[in-house]
């Protein structure tokens, strides 16, 4: 009886282990795929990269972001990541507006609009102080030849569909050329005269 009880035991026992194994790899898995967050964001607008370079393809969040800057597609040398940090922490202590900039090789199966709203709304939680004005997410995917901005309800007035898509005219053609850093300045300084222009 104890020897039929203990082959019982072990054999359930391999059944649950191997059952718990099965569902760690499949919630990393689902992990792995869906890290990504949200912000409270409205209005935006999109385009392409009209262009393709080697970048990781894998369309996992690059999240939790607390900086300025994150580029996971590696397309920012370090001078140009210093000057744009520069830029956007100057721009948030003058004009209590947050600005992130994030760059991916690829959103995979989801919209860079589905892609760049969640990452927006998770920077709204994870960096709540200081965007008293509001915020603002530039989302570039690389691989995909897409980007998109993401800005807060109280910004639309001053930054409307038709306002963000003619600033960008010069950072897609920067983009043409592979200068990736060099388009994602020029749309920043952009935006940021815009709203000093506004104000």
């Amino acid at each position: 009886m104890s020897c039929t009880l203990e082959l019982m035991t072990t054999g359930y026992t391999r059944v649950a282990i191997a059952t718990l194994l099965i569902a760690a790899v499949v919630a990393t898995a689902c992990m792995w795929r869906n890290k990504s967050g949200s912000q409270n964001v409205s209005a935006g607008t999109g385009g392409t990269t009209h262009q393709d370079v080697t970048a990781s393809t894998v369309a996992a969040s690059p999240s939790p972001q607390t900086g300025y800057i994150t580029d996971s597609a590696n397309v920012m040398d370090r001078s140009s990541r210093t000057q744009l940090e520069t830029t956007l922490d100057a721009f948030k202590r003058n004009k209590k507006i947050d600005f992130a900039v994030v760059t991916v090789g690829t959103t995979g199966d989801r919209s860079v609009f589905d892609y760049s709203l969640d990452l927006a709304r998770e920077r709204k939680t994870t960096v709540p102080d200081g965007r008293d004005n509001g915020g603002l997410l530039l989302l570039v995917a690389v691989n995909d030849r897409k980007w998109h901005i993401q800005i807060t309800r109280n910004l639309e007035d001053k930054l409307t569909t038709e306002t963000l898509t003619t600033l960008s005219r010069p950072m897609a053609d920067s983009f043409k050329q592979k200068r990736y850093a060099e388009g994602i300045i020029k749309y920043v300084n952009a935006i940021i005269s815009k709203l000093d222009e506004l104000d």
